[in-house]
This record gives structure tokens, C-alpha cells and sequence, in this order.
């Protein structure tokens, strides 16, 4: 299981997504009115409702390892200090990190700044190619609704959450 819990500024609302190999879902928790919970984080509201329905979910529907994708390799961190560690490395220190081919993995106490929405500003919003934004055929996305919505070429404030979407 994967996901990241959220939490707003005041605790006004709480939530967590997570998903299995075969399985996606979200909790949230707040108010109609917003109005602070205090102590309330999504690791101590939505986690524990999050963990019991997945728990149900997969005996019910299954699920299996999560495939790794190709083109990539793990490359073992020290979790406290950012640094490469050997292969064979292990202890509570180690986590094993997914790298794409060609890419060195940038190490140190800097990967570990949060940049919050600086860091989406200037993030292209889709790979080289694809249709981003005005084009002579209109651009975009069809909503649900059917009304034509065009995506920004560039992230921008609302279009990348400071959440831990980089």
C-alpha cells in the first residue's frame, strides 16, 4: 500500500490517498463550515479509516506487488542524510530509492527541502508532444460535462499542490 496524507493549515480539513497494485481511494475529513480541528492531522484522522477500509477492500478484491517499471534501478539512500549508500546496505537507515536510467541521484540535505509550490512553478504540465494548451484543434481536455478545458503550458499557484506532487 502507497499514499500520502494532507493536512490544511489549521487543521481544517484532513485527508489520505492511497492505493494498492489494484485498488485507489481517498478519506477526507472536515467540516461543511470549515473551523479548526485541533490535533487532527490525515496520519491520525483519515490514515486509521483509510487503513481499515483497504484492509477490507483487499481481502475482498485482491491485489498483488507493485510492479516496477523498466528502464530504471534502485539505488539504495541513507535516509537521514540523504547520501548513496552501497548495494548491499541495510538497516532502519536504508530506503531504496527508483531512479530512471541516465539519471545520477542528486544526494545530500538538499533533497530534502520542500519547495512547496516554488518548486511546480515552471514544471512543464505534459511530455514533450503532447497537446498542452492552444493549438489550431482547440487543446486541452473534454470534462465529464462535455465543456473543453485548456490545460496551462506551465504549472502555476493552483495548478501543482504544495503536497508532495513535484
Amino acid at each position: 500500500i502507497a499514499g500520502k496524507t494532507g493536512t490544511t493549515n489549521e487543521s481544517r480539513d484532513t485527508w489520505f490517498i492511497g492505493f494498492s497494485s489494484n485498488i485507489v481511494a481517498g478519506c477526507y475529513i472536515g467540516y461543511d463550515q470549515p473551523r479548526p480541528m485541533p490535533g487532527s492531522y490525515g496520519a491520525n484522522t483519515c490514515g486509521p479509516v483509510f487503513q481499515t477500509f483497504m484492509e477490507t477492500a483487499i481481502r475482498k478484491y485482491g491485489g498483488t506487488k507493485f510492479k516496477v517499471p523498466p528502464g530504471g534501478r534502485f539505488v539504495n539512500i541513507d535516509r537521514f542524510n540523504g547520501g548513496v549508500l552501497p548495494e548491499g546496505a541495510r538497516g532502519d537507515n536504508v530506503v531504496a530509492e527508483y531512479f530512471r536510467d541516465g539519471e545520477d541521484p542528486f544526494v545530500g540535505y538538499g533533497m530534502f527541502v520542500d519547495g512547496g509550490f516554488g518548486m511546480g512553478s515552471n514544471l512543464p504540465m505534459f511530455a514533450d508532444g503532447e497537446n498542452a494548451g492552444e493549438s489550431e484543434t482547440g487543446g486541452g481536455v473534454i470534462t465529464s460535462s462535455g465543456q473543453r478545458r485548456v490545460i496551462p503550458n506551465r504549472a502555476n499557484f493552483g495548478t501543482v499542490s504544495s503536497g508532495g506532487l513535484y
